[in-house]
């Protein structure tokens, strides 16, 4: 599906399951200060967009991970929808929208995490990929994990690195 004329697609691979697997800085990100050093491990499954949300630009579905390997790690499960936008045959821009539970024993005064105020978060994603193949692509890739301030803390998470993915 073309908007904008023919400029950009959506939904290119919207009929593929897709696996995705990163290293990614832990506590790095662009909404807020990196206090904390460590290596994120992630990954992710997508799965092809059912028909009903064609209307929305027809997402997949996505489960996926962030694995820490930090002084006092915290791990992050989450699930939601990822859109695709190609701006050439094989560059393009990703955003994913979802929920989150995580596995962090404080959750209002940590010292070695930030507090994250509730065992269930907002799930944001965003990259900029390269299709190497039709099948195998490369994306650097940041993700933010946040109560949006519906707890009494909001430290929020972020990681941010490199992955690669292969579609089937």
């Amino acid at each position: 599906m073309y908007l904008f004329g023919d400029r950009i697609q959506f939904a290119k691979n919207s009929d593929r399951f897709e696996a995705k697997f990163g290293v990614m800085s832990y506590d790095t990100g662009v909404f807020g200060p990196n206090q904390f050093d460590g290596v994120v491990f992630n990954g992710e499954l997508l799965f092809p967009s059912p028909g009903f949300l064609a209307p929305i630009g027809a997402p997949r579905p996505h489960i996926g991970f962030d694995a820490a390997v930090a002084d006092d790690p915290v791990h992050f499960f989450y699930a939601g929808l990822t859109w695709d936008a190609y701006l050439t045959d094989r560059f393009y821009l990703s955003g994913s929208l979802g929920g989150a539970i995580h596995t962090a024993k404080d959750l209002i005064a940590p010292t070695t995490y930030k507090p994250l105020g509730c065992r269930v978060l907002f799930q944001l994603g965003a990259s900029v990929g390269f299709d190497i193949t039709d099948n195998a692509t490369v994306q650097l890739y940041a993700d933010h994990f946040s109560n949006a301030n519906l707890c009494d803390r909001n430290g929020g998470a972020e990681a941010a690195g490199i992955r690669f993915g292969y579609r089937f």
